[in-house]
Order: C-alpha cells, then structure tokens, then sequence
C-alpha cells in the first residue's frame, strides 16, 4: 500500500504582491529537497487543497520578506494510503497555524 503526504490548508493569506506575486509565500516540493519537484505555485492565498506528494516525503518552505505583519496561515498534515479504494486516512500527523 502506497503512503503519501497530504497538506490541506484552512487559511493561507500572506504579503501580496499585486495580483500574481507574493511578497511571502509558502512552496511546496514533492520529496525532500528544493530540488525536488515543485508541487504548484508559491502561494499567496488559498491553494487548492488538499496537495498531495507522490511518495513519502513532502517539504513545505515558508519565506517571508520581514517588512509587514498581519499575514497568516493555518496547515494540517497526514500520510494517507491509497489502496483498490481510493484514499484512506492514516493517522493527522500535525496541525500547524502561524
């Protein structure tokens, strides 16, 4: 049975930009390096959800540009397995909110 990383965001509004950049972002990659496959774009406000990687590791990164305040976001992650069922969830592994 396949496990992967599942990220669901109930909040994410940070520093924009204009319409299309962000000051602050949060990225996700599918593995556990920068390097790895970018998993969409850096997000200003609320992606689609849930985001999930193709194999066990998923590294999100957080930037900001330290000039203003207010911006926050709100994160739960799981490892989920798909079986000849669909997605079952395994176990919550952590709800963050910054």
């Amino acid at each position: 049975m396949l496990q992967v990383v599942s990220v669901t965001f109930q909040e994410l509004r940070l520093e924009q930009n204009g319409k299309d950049d962000c000051y602050d972002s949060i990225t996700l990659y599918n593995g556990y390096s920068t390097s790895s496959e970018l998993l969409g774009k850096r997000y200003c406000t609320r992606p689609v959800s849930p985001i999930k990687s193709t194999g066990s590791f998923l590294l999100i990164v957080f930037m900001s540009d330290y000039s203003n305040h207010g911006g926050r976001f709100s994160l739960n992650w799981a490892f989920v397995s798909k079986d000849s069922h669909g997605w079952l969830h395994h176990k919550l592994l952590m709800s963050i909110a910054i």
